[in-house]
C-alpha cells in the first residue's frame, strides 16, 4: 500500500513537473544543471529533480536545443 502511494505521488509530481519544466528557459535549466553537478550528496527530492532536468534536456535536445 505504502509502495502504491509513494508510485502515485512520483507519477502525478512527474506529470506536474514536465509541464513546468518545459516552460523554463534554457539558461534556467542550464543553470540547475549544473547545480546538480556540483551536489554530492542530493536529498531524495533534488536527486528525483535533477532527473527530471535531465529528463527536460535530452527533451530538447531531440527538438534541436543543445542546452545542456
Amino acid at each position: 500500500m505504502l509502495l502504491g502511494s509513494a508510485l502515485l505521488l512520483a507519477s502525478a509530481l512527474l506529470v506536474g513537473c514536465s509541464n513546468e519544466l518545459a516552460q523554463l528557459g534554457d539558461s534556467d535549466l542550464q543553470d540547475r544543471v549544473n547545480e546538480c553537478k556540483r551536489t554530492q550528496n542530493p536529498s531524495p527530492g533534488q536527486a528525483i529533480s535533477c532527473e527530471n532536468y535531465q529528463r527536460e534536456c535530452q527533451r530538447r535536445r531531440k527538438e534541436g536545443r543543445f542546452v545542456c
